[in-house]
């Protein structure tokens, strides 16, 4: 294989869709009653850590700190909402069987749990139980042994305490995102993708916490925006959008701040929105994350496997500005039109650096000029000038666009931006457009440090 290659997170991807049920990330609606998301209602949630995490398998790396990864996940969410963990400790090793739950919420890094992963490559796995009325009675925890780990950056292996941290997203209730640079989005990278340690994903993106806030903490001072996502067709038909992404990203800055999916009814929510000025898009679901990643053998997203209609990108407008208001302790009513003809001919798959492809998010550092690679279909009709950033603090060269050559199936193209010194932290998406007007969100496809 050449020096630039697809990174071997891809060969995952036929499996993803059919290990555990890939849950959809929808915990913001309501219903009459409350909150429709299913979430914990006891406080503080009885964690307990298996002996396991004392004397790990052989595959986890000797002398790695998997006790204090695990703490330090559960501490990640703990910061950000009104959520409480209690530490304890349990001699069971394996994840209890589905449809028979024993009220411990095991965290399990034992090799006993093989059987629960199968041939499958993904680095762990949250099994959730509920009572009749929805509420989480107990959720388990466990580390694929088929798979390696480390807490220190070694290539080849899994972070420790980013694997942990995703699977405390689930055990919370949340579920995927489809917004790249989130904790919670379905992939995981690998230690020395892009020739760096896979830490980002440690570290809760605004997504990640604005889920959590969502579901557990106190809404005051904070606003929501909902609505319907309606495809017109030719014929002047309407069609409400299944599996459109919908996403909110600062105004100011360009930084992604939370995304939703659309029920089959069309409908989306984003709560735990600060007061302030957002950019709301809709796209669909066509790469790098797909639809049939969010679907789930049963709930809300059942049969979910394609954005249906397919509909071009569309940026919510109210204003010449393009902006919308969220004020506090307020919800935004914000239903759009979409278009399904022409068909979406952008699709973006892939993204990289530094020589590889893959699917998640780039960290990159403030200051710094990068070379960014795309891959994706339709890359012919982009305009000359047709790749930027929606962020103020992230410049494309447009004169740096460049045709490479990849082990890939879409073409490749390649291109400098610079990150300035005083970005904010954070996630920011890049937009790619056509000659004939149509654009593509790559949301949170930048991470920046």
């Amino acid at each position: 294989m050449t020096a630039r290659r697809i990174s071997a997170i891809l060969a995952l991807l036929a499996f993803l869709g059919a290990t555990l049920p890939v849950r959809a990330y929808t915990l913001q609606y309501r219903d009459g009653a409350g909150i429709f998301a299913r979430r914990w209602l006891t406080k503080p949630i009885m964690v307990a850590f298996s002996t396991s995490l004392n004397s790990p398998p052989s595959n986890i790396k000797e002398r790695s700190d998997v006790i204090g990864a695990a703490h330090r996940a559960l501490q990640h969410w703990a910061a950000v909402a009104d959520i409480q963990f209690f530490e304890t400790t349990s001699s069971v090793q394996t994840i209890s069987p589905a449809h028979n739950g024993d009220r411990i919420n095991l965290i399990t890094v034992s090799s006993d749990n093989a059987s629960a992963f199968g041939s499958y490559e993904n680095p762990g796995r949250t099994r959730v139980f509920y009572d009749a009325g929805g509420a989480i009675t107990e959720a388990d925890i466990a580390l694929n042994p088929n798979v390696s780990f480390s807490s220190d950056g070694t290539p080849g292996t899994y972070d420790l305490e980013s694997t942990f941290t995703h699977e405390v997203g689930h055990l919370l209730g949340l579920e995927h995102s489809a917004i790249l640079g989130a904790t919670m989005q379905p992939r995981q990278a690998m230690n020395g993708l892009f020739g760096l340690p896979a830490f980002t994903q440690r570290t809760l993106s605004e997504d990640d916490i604005t889920g959590a806030r969502a579901l557990y903490g106190s809404r005051a001072g904070t606003g929501s925006i909902f609505g319907r996502l309606v495809a017109n067709s030719v014929g002047g038909q309407s069609q409400r959008v299944f599996g459109g992404h919908v996403c909110a990203e600062d105004a100011v800055t360009g930084r992604v701040i939370a995304g939703n999916v659309t029920l089959p009814s069309g409908d989306y929510r984003i709560d735990a929105l600060d007061p302030g000025n957002y950019r709301i898009i809709g796209q669909s679901l066509d790469g790098p994350i797909e639809a049939d990643e969010i679907a789930t053998a049963n709930g809300l997203y059942s049969g979910l496997f394609d954005t249906s209609p397919t509909f071009r990108s569309r940026m919510a407008s109210r204003s010449p500005s393009q902006t919308i208001a969220v004020s506090a302790d307020a919800a935004t009513s914000l239903g759009f039109f979409v278009s399904t003809t022409p068909a979406p001919a952008i699709k973006p798959r892939l993204i990289g650096m530094n020589g590889e492809l893959s699917t998640v998010a780039l960290p990159l550092k403030a200051g710094k000029t990068f070379t960014i690679y795309v891959a994706g279909e339709g890359f012919e009709e982009l305009a000359a000038t047709g790749i930027s950033s929606s962020s103020p603090f992230i410049q494309v060269d447009a004169s740096t666009v460049t045709s490479e050559e990849f082990d890939a199936p879409y073409p490749v193209i390649s291109f400098e931006i610079s990150v300035a010194r005083e970005t904010p932290a954070g996630d920011y998406s890049l937009v790619l457009q056509s000659t004939n007007g149509e654009f593509v969100y790559l949301v949170g496809a930048l991470s920046i440090e």
